[in-house]
């Protein structure tokens, strides 16, 4: 447990001083300013502000660092992971786990700061179209989709040995996936359909089944590259 929190530490603070985290909140809070700015001139629905900047700012943006920095969990690192492993100072479940709930929780650390005050002043200053309980749904299942692309980030850094092409491999897979599971009317398993309609889910039109759909399968599909991303480690070489 003491190698697991000092694992921990040790990479969320590595995060926080990551200019690529920093680039990200920057590029989160600086649209967000000039859409309360412009919601509140303009009179814009808050339902539509918020979807569109989470369609366009905040899904783009967070897609890419949050690709990044999961599939860098464990590559890049092999040499660390040997020597310490190897001597016997951290298990394999230790190190894995660590890295899982860091990059995780920095992931949803940095969303709740940013979206949570965004969506009040925007619903605040907008012209408030949306009701509290389509948007703590739209908002949790965003999360959950964050969450699933950073579990899945994270077992393709136990798979691919090269960043460049897990990200790749990952933001094509999410996308089109994605895209194929909407074209097929499957749209509760889709993470462009879910983003598509969040206007709709904001203002509490989406069936309630269709919600709990989604808050059914993203976690359910992140818990199981959770626990795959363990089972491989586990078992590659180091």
């Amino acid at each position: 447990m003491r190698a697991f929190l000092a694992i921990l530490r040790y990479d969320v603070d590595q995060l926080s001083r990551s200019w690529l985290v920093r680039i990200w909140v920057l590029l989160l809070v600086a649209p967000a300013l000039f859409l309360i700015v412009v919601a509140a001139n303009e009179g814009e629905q808050a339902s539509e502000v918020l979807a569109a900047y989470i369609a366009a700012v905040l899904a783009p943006f967070s897609g890419l660092a949050v690709s990044v920095i999961a599939t860098q969990a464990i590559t890049g690192e092999a040499g660390v992971i040997a020597d310490s492993i190897l001597s016997k100072s951290v298990t394999r479940t230790e190190y894995m786990s660590a890295k899982i709930v860091s990059r995780m929780g920095v992931t949803l650390g940095i969303y709740v700061a940013v979206i949570v005050p965004f969506s009040y002043l925007i619903i605040r200053y907008g012209t408030s179209d949306t009701s509290l309980g389509g948007v703590t749904m739209g908002l949790l299942m965003v999360a959950m989709l964050l969450m699933f692309l950073a579990a899945f980030g994270i077992i393709l850094s136990t798979l691919i040995r090269n960043v460049l092409v897990a990200v790749l491999v990952l933001l094509v897979g999410i996308v089109a996936s994605g895209a194929a599971l909407q074209f097929l009317d499957l749209r509760w398993m889709s993470a462009t359909a879910v983003i598509y309609e969040l206007p709709q889910t904001f203002r509490g039109e989406t069936p309630i089944w269709d919600q709990i759909r989604v808050l059914t399968v993203f976690p359910a599909l992140t818990a199981a590259a959770i626990f795959g991303s363990l089972w491989v480690f586990r078992r590659n070489d180091l």
